[in-house]
């Protein structure tokens, strides 16, 4: 029987009582009035029956919530602007901490889509923060000598040059060797993988195989399923497709997506020219395990420990190479999300932003709190009236909060749209001149799950505010001031507006302290000038030129840019500045007193005569490279450090260094002429690899044909982005015409690319301090004129006993400047805490810079006298004998 059924049913029986007990009376020779009083004295309080009775159903419970339910979306009809108020403030908060959280979850926390992810471990190669990968080598004595993992597999990202339709472009993808789906236990969506014997020189009997991912499959083949066994043209090659990738999964590296997979030995192919799968010192795959059962990182760690010196020496075992590496160790770290070097570069800045997104929300919630505060206040006198008349204070609790809830329900969805927008707007602060980075920010389980727990939380924490507040009024005293509020704003206020200023002046702090980051950064001498330079990449691999030929054509290609109208310089050099290459050479010499000084670290940037001119590195000392130097005159040009290093106390100009090769043992005990360089010149100190590291030092030379590789670089000072674009194009079609079309960018895109970590706490730290700023004065605002509206009677009193306008602006001036400072000196503290945490992200400025917390309290200030000046204005023109008239 339904509950509805029931109540009808026990009005219906009460209503039988009364008629009986009626018509007994009337029976008996009563009037009808005497009667039908007598009756409802005896029966007593109807409603209290009813009650009584419905209690005694056991679920009244139900009745009172959906009756409380209609009651709080009643409240929220009346008061729309404050409802929105409410919902909309507790939606920026959650948004701003939602899309945090999203790309935190994307970048750092989320798991490759295989089985038992947990189980997976990566091997790297680390010296401090640098991880630069595994050679080939390495890959094989690891893979024998372990016995941690059931087996190893090796991944690189790859750019294939795809044939189709006649024409030639590029597209991503990887190389994974034949252990790889094993390992992974990855099944295809469609057909099937590939194995050990299709991961051999020609690949195998089959020939290459591809597997294609789910979403290429899905945009470029229609999903059609007879995809499976078609052919593609990459680098020259014919390759099989003989499957499809499973859904969501894009690769080993996070952030990276990869359209086409094939087995690691079509390295032959994408290296034709210069294979380096045994080259000990290619450093280029990610190396992936799978552990066996019982095993867990720590006991692989301890089995790595034993293993590493052998591996080490059965990878380069006359240490040519490994012996340049001495500070780099193996390591083992859980691999389960894949190797990320966006993790790498933003873990820490997610970490800060989400410690400013906490902070916001807290602010936000002290401003629902003044706004809940508010409305509870003002409606006091019918809180007292429904405890006077009976109603539980537990009940009067439960409406306030069931009134919050709704509105962060309302909150909720505009949160997670909100948060939605911020996180691909964030992610759009990601793309580099390369492409847009791989993340999906949709939002999954795990952020909706986020998104509730922190609206509940947050409505929760500021309803009960208000809801305890209210419960505790007393309602005689309520009900005495007729329309008079017993509750006061102020009394809230002592503590919320405080607390907001304290997080303004934290948030704007923080701002100040990235942003001077952020200049030091842009301003600083890199070593070059970006204006007017482009850079145009090549990738001559698919035309499988021999040494001499690729730099014949790199010569060519120089040449004729430098020809173009408006070009007034043009260099060859092996990657940009900045682009996250690392590089490293032997070099020694020998000082005028028989010192030997080696580096084995010292940055080789491979050039052509006018690489000084169109970088706009500066020449210090000496000359630049002429246009008739040539190769074979064995110059070279340091930099301002490498000079030093190498001739201390000493003219560099006109001394040799020796080049020690892959040799680590030449000391300079014996000195060939062959591997000496004259110095003709000092540069300045250029940043290769980061504006944030101190500049390496480096050695600059010819190119030549030993130095020739299929992917380099021209520098092009002046002239027309789009000319450089078509020339070079043009050149490549004549020059490789089975090599894709050359990627061309401006030196001002590498340098916002390499600052993109910066820009972004930048912009989020200015907009999380102008929201904070905002709120802060609305809240302060909100607080004082309430305040004064209250005090309206008390203000034209003391006006009509004589005090001047002067003293009521003070008095609220005073008010206002005993929250201000009082939160000043908690968000200094808070600041200087906030500073500390986020140290590691700054450049050129220091957390306890004093310039720093005086600005931002001085910005807060000054905010703060703004949202002041109206109220003590309408203070001062409080009309006393109005005022008494209204009293």
């Amino acid at each position: 029987m339904s509950l509805f059924r029931r109540n009808r049913d026990l009005d219906d029986e009460i209503a039988a009582h009364v008629r009986m007990a009626l018509r007994d009376r009337l029976d008996g020779g009563e009037k009808y009035d005497d009667a039908l009083q007598a009756v409802r004295r005896e029966f007593g309080n109807e409603a209290a029956v009813k009650e009584i009775t419905r209690g005694m159903w056991g679920w009244t419970w139900l009745e009172t919530l959906l009756s409380d339910l209609r009651y709080a979306a009643r409240g929220i009809r009346k008061s729309p602007a404050w409802a929105a108020a409410v919902a909309v403030s507790l939606a920026f908060g959650i948004g701003a901490n939602t899309a945090i959280f999203s790309l935190t979850y994307a970048i750092v926390l989320k798991n490759l889509p295989i089985p038992q992810p947990s189980r997976l471990i990566r091997y790297g190669f680390r010296n401090g923060a640098q991880d630069i990968g595994l050679s080939g080598r390495v890959y094989e004595a690891l893979r024998h000598q372990q016995s941690a993992c059931i087996d190893l597999l090796a991944w690189s990202d790859a750019e294939f040059s795809l044939d189709e339709n006649g024409q030639t472009r590029p597209i991503k993808g990887g190389l994974l060797s034949g252990t790889g789906f094993r390992v992974l236990r990855l099944q295809p969506a469609l057909g099937t993988g590939f194995a050990d014997g299709d991961d051999v020189s020609g690949g195998g009997p089959r020939g290459y195989q591809a597997l294609i991912s789910y979403a290429w499959w899905k945009t470029h083949f229609h999903q059609s399923p007879t995809v499976i066994g078609s052919s593609l043209r990459l680098n020259g090659r014919s390759v099989t497709i003989s499957g499809v990738l499973p859904p969501g999964f894009d690769g080993l590296i996070a952030g990276s997506r990869a359209d086409l997979v094939l087995p690691l030995s079509f390295e032959e192919v994408t290296h034709a020219t210069h294979p380096i799968m045994r080259e000990p010192g290619a450093f280029w795959l990610s190396l992936f395990g799978r552990l066996k059962p019982g095993q867990s990182v720590d006991s692989a760690r301890a089995n790595l420990a034993a293993i590493e010196t052998s591996v080490r020496k059965a990878a380069d075992s006359k240490q040519a190479v490994m012996g340049f590496f001495k500070p780099f160790r193996i390591v083992v770290e859980p691999g389960g999300a894949g190797r990320s070097f966006l993790r790498g570069i933003y873990e820490r800045p997610l970490q800060v932003l989400e410690m400013l997104a906490a902070l916001v929300m807290v602010l936000c919630c002290a401003n629902t709190a003044l706004l809940v505060l508010a409305q509870m206040s003002s409606r006091a006198r019918e809180f007292a009236l429904r405890t006077a008349i009976g109603a539980p204070r537990l009940r009067l609790v439960r409406l306030v909060l069931l009134e919050i809830l709704m509105l962060a329900a309302i909150g909720l969805v505009l949160a997670i749209g909100l948060g939605w927008s911020v996180a691909r707007s964030l992610t759009a602060m990601l793309v580099t001149v390369d492409s847009a980075p791989a993340i999906d920010v949709t939002p999954h389980a795990i952020i909706l799950a986020f998104t509730a727990v922190l609206t509940f939380a947050a409505a929760l924490g500021t309803g009960l505010i208000s809801a305890v507040r209210i419960s505790r009024t007393d309602p005689a005293a309520t009900l005495k001031q007729a329309s008079r509020t017993s509750v006061s704003r102020t009394a809230g206020g002592r503590w919320i507006v405080p607390a907001q200023v304290s997080v303004s002046v934290t948030l704007i702090a923080a701002a100040l302290l990235l942003g001077a980051s952020f200049l030091n950064l842009y301003l600083r001498n890199s070593g070059f000038q970006y204006a007017g330079v482009t850079f145009a990449e090549f990738n001559l691999g698919s035309a499988k030129m021999k040494d001499p030929q690729l730099v014949q054509a790199a010569q060519q290609i120089v040449s004729q840019v430098g020809a173009l109208p408006g070009v007034s310089a043009a260099s060859y050099l092996t990657p940009a500045p900045m682009r996250d290459w690392w590089a490293a050479g032997h070099f020694f010499s020998v000082d005028g007193h028989g010192g030997v000084h080696t580096d084995m670290a010292l940055w080789p940037e491979t050039v052509t005569n006018d690489y000084f001119a169109a970088m706009g590195t500066r020449i210090i000392e000496g000359q630049p490279f002429q246009k008739d130097t040539l190769p074979a005159d064995r110059t070279c040009i340091l930099s301002q450090t490498a000079a030093q290093f190498f001739f201390p106390g000493e003219n560099a100009i006109g001394k040799s260094v020796y080049s020690g090769g892959a040799d680590a043992q030449k000391d300079g005990s014996r000195l060939n002429p062959e591997d000496a360089c004259r110095v003709i010149g000092i540069a300045e100190n250029a940043s290769f690899r980061s504006l944030r590291e101190v500049p390496p030092r480096a050695i600059y030379k010819l190119l030549v044909d030993t130095d020739a590789t299929s992917q380099f670089a021209i520098a092009a000072r002046g002239g027309s982005d789009s000319d450089i674009s078509a020339a070079v194009r043009e050149i490549v079609r004549r020059v490789a015409p089975a090599a894709p079309a050359p990627k061309t960018y401006r030196f001002t895109e590498v340098v916002d690319d390499h600052l993109n970590k910066e820009r972004m706490l930048i912009r989020l730290s200015a907009c999380f301090g102008g929201c904070a700023l905002m709120l802060t004065a609305i809240g302060l605002y909100g607080l004082l004129m309430r305040n004064v509206t209250q005090r309206t009677p008390e203000i034209g009193i003391r006006m009509a006993l004589g005090a001047s306008r002067r003293s009521a602006m003070t008095s609220v001036l005073g008010m206002a400047l005993r929250h201000v400072v009082l939160g000043l000196v908690a968000g200094e503290a808070l600041a200087v805490v906030a500073g500390r945490a986020m140290e590691s992200l700054l450049y050129g400025v220091t957390p306890r810079d004093p310039r720093i917390y005086i600005g931002a309290g001085a910005v807060v200030l000054a905010t703060a006298l703004v949202a002041t000046l109206l109220p003590a204005l309408r203070a001062a023109s409080v009309d006393p004998a109005e005022a008494l008239r209204t009293e």
